[in-house]
């Protein structure tokens, strides 16, 4: 599970630490997990999630970095091991990596503990390994630097430098596309705090003006659709399941009743904001679309843990 320790996304200068849940556990075995923690340039916690040791925890790992940073080559990140598949891939990318060995480990996480934080204190052991090795970067306590390409990832990197673009361009696409929404459809701010996410995006793309879901004179006839056939269809296509679809056009129809529609957003605009709601919409499952190939392809290459011929795992230091 995910942990803001607020809502507004910092773009800023930012360290991540990756842990594995269990350090005795090397090489990580398909299927395992890494903790990962993002501190700001004042050591503060900003986000802590598990991700897979697989290319689409690499992803996963990615977008945070960006969304967090504003762009791929804003986070500097240590790990506890250079064995796992998620730095295999960091490190084929070009990414400067820092990696610290268990004793060390160890002493960032006592060390760089947050003991007025009584939620960070009680924290699983690898949450706080993780978070250890976010502020010893942060700290120059460790220095990242940029490692060997793993031989067997060493012809990936253009595949994952295209990956970076597009995650980047995900993000871009994604705040476009709030902005397009606070000027022509804030009702969907209201009920969706990330309209970026997978359902939010496909209610609004199935409903993209606030009209549709009251009934109203759109293009010269009227258009009443039923949010359960909405539902039904939505499900149908893979999206979620329908009561959760249902939940989210229900939080759709509410904002819409609680929210005054502008003046200047007037009938004669109505095709001009579904039209363009959609290609915001569009934008961003583009980007989506784009790095799911890409992750597909890099899932079917990397199935195991690959490290570089004679890659130590002292800590390294600033």
């Amino acid at each position: 599970m995910s942990r803001e320790e607020d809502d507004a996304v910092a773009l800023v200068r930012v360290y991540c630490g990756l842990a594995s849940a269990d350090p005795a556990d090397r090489p990580a075995s398909a299927g395992s997990t890494l903790t990962s923690a993002v501190v700001d340039d004042a050591g503060r916690l900003l986000h802590v999630c598990e991700i897979s040791d697989d290319a689409a925890g690499y992803a996963q790992l990615v977008a945070l970095l960006v969304e967090r940073s504003g762009g791929p080559s804003g986070a500097a990140i240590a790990a506890d091991s250079d064995d796992h598949t998620v730095t295999s891939l960091l490190s084929a990318a070009g990414r400067p990596l820092a990696i610290a060995d268990d004793d060390s480990v160890d002493d960032f996480a006592e060390r760089f503990a947050d003991d007025d934080s009584l939620e960070e204190m009680q924290s699983p052991p690898a949450e706080r390994r993780a978070v250890g090795l976010a502020r010893a970067l942060q700290a120059g306590a460790l220095s990242a630097v940029t490692l060997p390409a793993p031989r067997d990832l060493a012809g990936y990197k253009q595949v994952l430098s295209a990956h970076a673009a597009l995650a980047s361009g995900r993000h871009s696409a994604a705040v476009a596309l709030r902005e397009v929404l606070r000027e022509l459809y804030p009702a969907a701010l209201r009920a969706y705090p990330d309209p970026a996410e997978p359902v939010s995006l496909a209610v609004l793309d199935a409903l993209p003006e606030p009209g549709m879901l009251g009934g109203t004179v759109a293009r010269g006839r009227e258009v009443s659709v039923a949010a359960d056939a909405i539902a039904a269809h939505l499900a149908a296509d893979g999206v979620a399941d329908e009561d959760e679809i249902n939940e989210a056009v229900t939080a759709l129809r509410v904002a819409i009743s609680e929210t005054p529609r502008r003046a200047a957003v007037n009938r004669a605009l109505t095709s001009a904001v579904a039209e363009t709601v959609r290609q915001a919409v569009a934008s961003v499952r583009a980007c989506d679309a784009g790095c799911e190939a890409l992750v597909s392809a890099l899932s079917s290459r990397v199935t195991t843990p690959v490290q570089a011929p004679g890659r130590l795992d002292p800590a390294r230091r600033g």
